[in-house]
């Protein structure tokens, strides 16, 4: 949803609809139907839930300039021990060079009924904390004391900001339900905004009138705030399964991005962007465009470039990303802009994601490459808003070189990665490339099939069976198993080392950890305690390397299933029959194959061995919400075949 908030124009009032129990909405008025709710008749396995949610956004002067009040205050009922952790508070807050953010005036308070009275517990400010999440956020954490099954907690803050460019958003929904949210903001004649709705295709209630106060008077301007109050009730608790991007992509939520800036001399300034604009600016930016141009100069001192100028294009593609990964560092820091000079950088040997990547650009181009920044969203970030042309929506690049008429999408700070891949963070929809000619969006999707092929051979004996395996990754899995275990043998032991089983140490192998185009390779001998009721053998084919249970749990699901890219598992195990034993009883076959999904189940017996091949493969990255059921059930049919048992009887 797009609308533009216009000053003069009072929106139509909607009638919203309350819940039956009247609930306060007064901070420190803690009524009956508060305490005595023991459970949420709308959701009655929630753990807790939020009584009401109101925030308000107003401009106040601050020697000559304005800056931005952001007052919360919230109260949340604790229906069960799990939902305890909802009493631990977060508070993200902003800084950029000198434009900051501040929290102040936190207040809180623990509610329990004990003995017929209502005792209250006050929360000592004193006892938070700040954390640095990034170079530009960074979060204040507290908990609340005596919080038990039962209580009501409730808080309150003030946050100052200076990003004007920016106010506020407002989730009206949470990761558990939510009775009333509320955000008011009161807007002055200098400053317009555009607002996205986001979730759902209305408000319950949206009313917007002139304030009636007296007027407020800025230079030579008297005006009167603009109110603009936005409210929602009974929403239902967002339930972010496995496999999704982000949930900035699909939580109910209000975002409000600057348009327009009215000056008080007359001047006008429009701060919405067209593409081409945006575009330029970035070419011509210090830290970005200009930053790839001084980074292509200084090649010449840092590599070999008449001697690359001699090789085929693959061969200099893979040599400047080789060199990049090899001999710099990244410091885990995600930007689109870079954080230092190229020349710095070269002699620090570490930097942002865009120090690395948009300094890779410079060399590429200095040997002829054809090479160009793609500005992107990470999947923590969420999706791009197409219809937007902010700046700020985006906050990575990447690389897109041009190889033979091949188009590569690359990424310089993952090491373990192939070279014609980008990290997991970035496939994310779509991103800009960054050149003169018309904009242009590139897909960021992986249609790659990731691959794991599991071998066991097992060999059942009276006290102890032992079990020969071998593992095979590529593409992505590989990478998982690189960063996961690479070559250390003690974490590959921890991870497998449960339940009675034991790995034999002598017998750990580990190929290609560094050949990031070849096949990741685990091989190792284990033995773990023989199942044996009733003179039977019973043996799970696979161990326990299948997964255990569904990870869709949701009887429907709203948003897409994001598998990022398609998976492959096949499973190959040989069982020895021992002497004196025989098969008493295999696995049925099964066969699942359509356009989304295949399965194929066969377990045979050759002379004393039994063979059983497991395969199954999630075909796309993507599925739509409607093919939720669907996938679902291929779950299901994972985790039946995935567990059913051989057994074998004596002779």
């Amino acid at each position: 949803m797009n609308k533009t908030i216009f000053f003069f124009i009072a929106l139509q009032f909607c009638s919203i609809i309350t819940q039956s129990q009247d609930f306060s909405k007064e901070f420190g008025k803690v009524g009956r139907d508060e305490i005595e709710l023991k459970q949420y008749e709308k959701d009655k396995s929630a753990v807790a839930v939020v009584l009401f949610d109101i925030g308000m956004s107003y401009f106040y002067q601050n020697e000559g300039s304005f800056e931005i009040s952001y007052d919360r205050k919230t109260r949340i009922k604790i229906l069960s021990e799990a939902g305890i952790k909802w009493a631990e508070i977060e508070i993200l807050f902003y800084q950029e060079g000198g434009i900051y953010e501040k929290i102040s005036n936190i207040e809180a308070y623990t509610y329990n009924f004990e003995d017929g009275l209502l005792q209250k517990t006050k929360f000592d400010p004193q006892n938070c904390h700040v954390e640095k999440i990034n170079e530009y956020w960074s979060v204040k954490k507290f908990a609340l004391p005596n919080v038990k099954a039962g209580s009501i907690i409730e808080f309150k803050y003030e946050l100052i900001s200076q990003y004007i460019f920016n106010l506020r958003d407002w989730e009206f929904q949470w990761k558990i339900p939510v009775v009333y949210s509320e955000y008011e903001v009161k807007m002055i004649p200098f400053y317009e905004y555009r607002y996205i709705l986001q979730g759902k295709n209305s408000f319950d209630s949206q009313v917007s009138y002139v304030s009636n106060g007296l007027p407020s008077t800025f230079g030579s301007i008297k005006y009167q705030d603009m109110v603009h109050k936005f409210a929602m009730n009974n929403l239902s608790a967002f339930n972010d399964e496995e496999f999704i991007s982000s949930i900035n992509d699909y939580i109910v939520k209000i975002d409000f991005q600057l348009s327009k800036i009215n000056y008080p001399s007359g001047g006008v300034k429009k701060i919405l962007t067209t593409w081409p604009e945006l575009i330029n600016e970035l070419l011509k930016d210090n830290q970005f465009g200009k930053y790839i141009s001084k980074s292509e100069k200084l090649a010449s001192k840092i590599i070999n470039v008449d001697d690359q100028l001699k090789r085929t294009s693959k061969e200099k593609f893979d040599y400047v990303l080789s060199f990049v990964k090899a001999n710099y560092n990244w410091n885990k820091r995600n930007s689109k802009y870079s954080s230092k000079s190229p020349s710095d950088f070269h002699k620090e040997k570490y930097g942002n994601s865009a120090d690395i990547n948009l300094f890779t650009i410079g060399l590429l181009k200095s040997i002829d490459i054809e090479a160009y920044p793609v500005i992107i969203s990470t999947r923590e970030n969420g999706k791009i808003k197409a219809d937007y042309p902010y700046s700020h929506f985006f906050n990575y690049v990447l690389i897109l070189a041009n190889i033979d008429g091949q188009v590569i999408l690359t990424d310089a700070t993952e090491i373990l990665l192939p070279n014609a891949r980008i990290p997991v963070r970035c496939i994310n929809d779509k991103g800009l490339i960054i050149k003169d000619d018309e904009p242009e969006w590139i897909n960021l999707q992986s249609n790659f099939s990731s691959e794991i092929q599991k071998d066991f051979a097992i060999y059942p004996d009276k006290q102890t069976s032992k079990v020969d395996i071998e593992i095979l990754a590529n593409e992505y899995d590989a990478l998982n198993y690189r960063n996961g275990y690479g070559e250390n043998h003690e974490k590959i032991k921890e991870a497998y080392q449960k339940d009675g089983i034991e790995i034999i140490d002598t017998s750990l192998i580990i190929d290609n950890y560094q050949d990031i185009d070849d096949l990741y390779k685990l091989k190792f001998k284990l033995k773990y305690p023989s199942e044996i009721i009733n003179d039977k053998y019973y043996i799970l084919p696979f161990l326990n390397e299948i997964i255990s249970k569904n990870p869709l749990i949701q009887e429907k699901r709203t948003y897409p299933i994001d598998f990022v890219y398609p998976q492959k598992r096949i499973y190959n195990t040989i069982i020895e029959i021992p002497e004196g034993y025989k098969a008493y009883y295999l696995p049925k076959p099964q066969k699942i194959s359509n356009d989304l999904f295949e399965l194929i189940y066969k377990s045979t017996q050759e002379d004393n061995q039994i063979k059983i091949i497991f395969y199954y493969y999630f075909k796309k990255p993507i599925y739509k919400e409607t093919d939720y059921s669907s996938i679902k059930f291929y779950f299901n049919e994972i985790v039946k075949k995935g567990y059913e048992k051989v057994v074998l009887s004596k002779i």
